[in-house]
């Protein structure tokens, strides 16, 4: 499974004036000890109208009782960052961006709160927890940022910088969770470190942030973490071309996710295997475990992966001479340009449609249809519209690097 405002920043100007005339801890002696304080919203309300000196006498009723309500905001956060991380998958690209908007302001208006009890308890530890989350998911902000850039505009530059910023989050929010031993954190920045470097093109640095990850995952409770990173090594090995490595990982992620019953990582761990066995020509193997990850994929909506396995059963029925290879062709491009198409990025988008009709072009001339060879030879020439150097240009480009983990798109056919 984020980006001025998306900076984080918030003024606490006003916040350190008031606290200046108010004695955070003698208040706290002065309130009657409570077993049931305020809630949290109601502490937050008074901090938002400017009432700190009321919001500090409200939160420090039960300094004890609070803390434990903070600690399950955390777990709130980690659960919402989590799910976060769903959307890019199921419900596209603006959608996500949506949701990752409201956690960066879910995050700001909490900061208040965190800073407030950190200065009421002189408790550090669960500031830096909290802020180590806020700096985590502004890295996946700007992440998201950098592949709006470079897969909507095709904007390199752009893209690096704000992959780059997302580093700089994600590295502030990793070395506060260190500090507060939060491996939760901890695993989850390093794991979203390494996506970034993907994305910066630099895999043996994203190899060492996931094995650093993993490190951490080992060490936590259940199954997630270890699945999430053993997945992405499983998809960078692919990336790099070297399948026996994917295969492993992709396999442990795969077991983790059973364990989990969750439907839309196991049909991205079968959309690995099948990527390797692609790479290792087992096209017979291919096409069996690619139609798992279409099935598993149709089932819960992993709708990202249901299109990139369309193309890839084209694609290797292509290989194995099967009848039904043109019609999964013709399904995936209808996907990729649908409604649903909308969480694939514009250059992907592009890519597979001309793609597939060369492709179509290709089975039709296999089976004599010249016809139809013609006229996919021809939709491929309008697809690339007034540019003839285009198709060659969105391959060549570094933003097109990272959809290469898919082998039907990242070799090209020979011209015909």
């Amino acid at each position: 499974m984020l980006e001025s405002s998306p900076m984080g920043f918030v003024n606490v100007s006003l916040l350190w004036f008031c606290l200046l005339f108010v004695n955070p801890s003698s208040l706290t002696a002065q309130a009657v000890p409570s077993s049931d304080p305020s809630p949290l919203a109601t502490v937050l309300l008074r901090l938002e109208r400017g009432d700190t000196k009321g919001a500090a006498r409200l939160l420090g009723e039960n300094l004890p009782v609070t803390k434990a309500r903070l600690e399950g905001v955390l777990d709130d956060v980690d659960r919402k960052f989590d799910e976060a991380g769903r959307f890019g998958a199921t419900a596209g690209h603006d959608v996500h961006q949506e949701v990752l908007d409201r956690l960066i302001e879910e995050n700001l208006r909490y900061e208040k709160l965190f800073d407030l009890y950190r200065n009421l308890s002189d408790d550090e530890t669960l500031y830096k927890r909290f802020e180590a989350r806020r700096w985590r998911i502004e890295g996946a902000f700007y992440t998201h940022g950098g592949e709006h850039a470079c897969g909507d505009n095709m904007n390199w530059e752009e893209a690096q910088r704000l992959y780059h910023t997302a580093m700089e989050r994600l590295e502030a929010g990793f070395a506060l969770a260190k500090e507060a031993n939060d491996l939760r954190v901890m695993a989850s920045a390093k794991n979203n470190m390494g996506s970034t470097l993907i994305r910066l093109l630099e895999p043996e640095r994203a190899i060492a942030a996931y094995n650093e990850g993993m490190r951490y995952a080992n060490q936590l409770p259940g199954e997630m973490y270890k699945g999430m990173v053993n997945l992405n090594l499983g998809n960078t090995y692919v990336w790099t071309r070297d399948p026996d490595r994917s295969l492993a990982y992709s396999q442990s992620a795969l077991e983790s996710f059973k364990k989990m019953g969750r439907g839309t990582w196991q049909s991205n761990a079968w959309m690995n295997i099948a990527n390797a066995q692609l790479l290792q020509q087992k096209f017979a193997s291919a096409w069996e475990t690619m139609r798992v990850a279409l099935d598993l994929a149709t089932q819960s909506g992993e709708d990202r992966v249901r299109g990139r396995a369309l193309l890839n059963l084209g694609m290797a029925g292509l290989q194995l001479k099967k009848p039904e290879a043109a019609a999964y062709i013709l399904e995936a491009m209808e996907w990729y340009k649908g409604v649903t198409g909308k969480i694939y990025t514009p250059i992907e988008r592009e890519a597979i449609l001309q793609d597939g009709y060369r492709l179509l072009s290709q089975l039709a001339r296999a089976t004599g249809d010249e016809a139809a060879a013609a006229k996919y030879d021809k939709l491929f020439f309008e697809s690339i519209g007034p540019d003839p150097d285009r198709y060659g240009k969105l391959r060549a480009s570094p933003c097109f690097a990272i959809y290469t983990a898919r082998p039907a798109a990242s070799q090209p056919l020979a011209p015909q």
